[in-house]
């Protein structure tokens, strides 16, 4: 079994924070997005890790090495030039051993349990596994429809609320996969190609078996910075099960190491204070504040993500 992170993407929705720091690398609780990734693919026993990367690639190659300290192994494939989500996974395809790839975007927070996953792939015998999700308002999604028995039938790409309602569809792709590597034979190479538009309807075009896989994990696109703020306020609220590496002192007040925090400071759950910071007696830290490392607040802070080193005397 082998693991595919495409880490390439630019994150123009989340600028500023991407201007000199690549979308995956950005923290969640001082620590990069992609760690979580590694690790879950650790504990579910994927330790051979293909990283396709592209934009400021070598902030990525200079964190995780070869992976040795993750206790994984990881090799990357360079994207020159943007190749769209298929045609990156093709990239590694002179890694590939045989086994079955797990592909993953590297903005989406999910616990989707991997090997209920792999075990579901695996048992229907087919050519590709997409973790599917539901969503409330499809229209900003590409839906995909069903067959009574999980096959993948159709993809139809971000409906009007009219069309969702008629089509009684809201299962939405959930950027996690499991792909047999036999179906990049067809991906031309160095050539830009797309997963949705172009190889998985070539799939169901030539009547592979194509499984949707639909689960009611925890399931969020960070792409843009409300949603990478609300990714934090979920684990803090306990909604993402990912707690931060620190101590809860109270119910959702989530404390570092190193921090110190006077007892006349109020702090409202959910909240973190970051490593090394100090917070004052006139301090008042609100719900959904999450305040970065080395920071000096000692007055009160509205809700929101403050960068390490924050000075608010």
């Amino acid at each position: 079994m082998q693991a595919v992170i495409v880490a390439g993407g630019k994150g123009t929705r989340l600028r500023p924070l991407t201007y000199q720091t690549p979308k995956p690398m950005l923290p969640i609780f001082e620590r990069p997005f992609l760690c979580l990734l590694v690790e879950r693919c650790r504990a579910a026993g994927i330790v051979d890790i293909l990283m396709n990367v592209h934009y400021q690639a070598g902030q990525i190659q200079d964190y995780f090495g070869d992976g040795g300290a993750f206790g994984v192994r990881i090799r990357y494939s360079i994207e020159h030039n943007p190749l769209d989500t298929a045609g990156a996974v093709k990239l590694a395809e002179p890694y590939f051993t045989g086994a079955p790839l797990v592909v993953f975007n590297a903005d989406i927070l999910t616990d989707l349990d991997l090997k209920a996953l792999l075990a579901a792939h695996r048992e229907a015998g087919a050519v590709a596994t997409l973790a599917l999700t539901r969503v409330l308002d499809p229209t900003a999604f590409g839906l995909v429809q069903l067959s009574e028995h999980h096959r993948v039938v159709a993809f139809r790409e971000k409906p009007t609320a009219e069309e969702a309602a008629r089509l009684g569809i809201d299962t939405v792709n959930a950027g996690t996969y499991v792909l047999e590597p036999r179906i990049f034979a067809a991906v031309p190479k160095q050539t830009p190609w797309s997963f949705e538009r172009q190889l998985f309807p070539d799939l169901l075009a030539q009547r592979q078996q194509v499984l949707g896989f639909v689960s009611d994990a925890y399931w969020l696109d960070i792409g843009n910075p409300a949603k990478y703020w609300q990714a934090h306020v979920d684990i803090l609220s306990g909604r993402m099960p990912y707690p931060p590496q620190a101590q809860q002192t109270a119910p959702g007040i989530w404390v570092a190491a190193g921090a110190a925090v006077d007892p006349a400071a109020r702090l409202e759950a959910p909240c973190y204070i970051g490593g090394r910071c100090w917070v004052g007696p006139e301090a008042a830290i609100a719900p959904g504040t999450v305040l970065g490392g080395a920071s000096l607040v000692n007055r009160p802070l509205a809700p929101g993500i403050y960068p390490p080193g924050t000075m608010v005397p």
